[in-house]
């Protein structure tokens, strides 16, 4: 099977470059009602030919300017493999962390003597969990030991 190759596009950027600027020296001669109008369908003309110069541009960006060897071509689908999973990935984690704020809940829902007894238990270091202003504002419970766990006591003294 043969592969496509991109096309020279030179001479359609330089019609569209033509057609944009007969239009602009038309727009500046008009004189007459039907001279500006016919400037106006000109303008027309050209922007609709650099709107097809861009989507062609688009559709021949991922095509090869020569033919290619067998190894380029693996080396390009492997490429675009790779892409294809870091876009999914990307995509997934930012579907998974859409609903959750956890700093505004670890902020205003949660005694920071719990994150901090968690994060010694399991060896995370609390500045993963915690913002430098947040440890600042919470320096107080950075003192509590690994076993430290809420119960109706602590919560009846708070």
């Amino acid at each position: 099977k043969k592969i496509p190759l991109k096309k020279n596009i030179k001479e359609e950027q330089e019609k569209v470059a033509k057609a944009l600027e007969k239009a602009k020296s038309m727009k500046e001669k008009a004189k007459t009602k039907e001279e500006k109008i016919a400037a106006t369908e000109q303008d027309e003309k050209a922007k609709q030919m650099r709107k097809e110069l861009g989507e062609l541009k688009f559709t021949q960006n991922h095509l090869w300017e020569k033919e290619p060897s067998k190894d380029q071509v693996v080396k390009k689908i492997e490429n675009w493999k790779e892409k294809i999973k870091k876009m999914e990935l990307n995509i997934k984690h930012k579907d998974d962390n859409k609903e959750v704020a956890l700093g505004t809940s670890k902020l205003n829902y949660m005694d920071p003597r719990i994150s901090v007894a968690w994060c010694k238990r399991n060896e995370v270091p609390i500045e993963k969990v915690f913002s430098k202003t947040m440890r600042d504002k919470f320096n107080w419970a950075m003192a509590v030991p690994p076993e430290w766990l809420f119960n109706e006591e602590i919560a009846k003294q708070g």
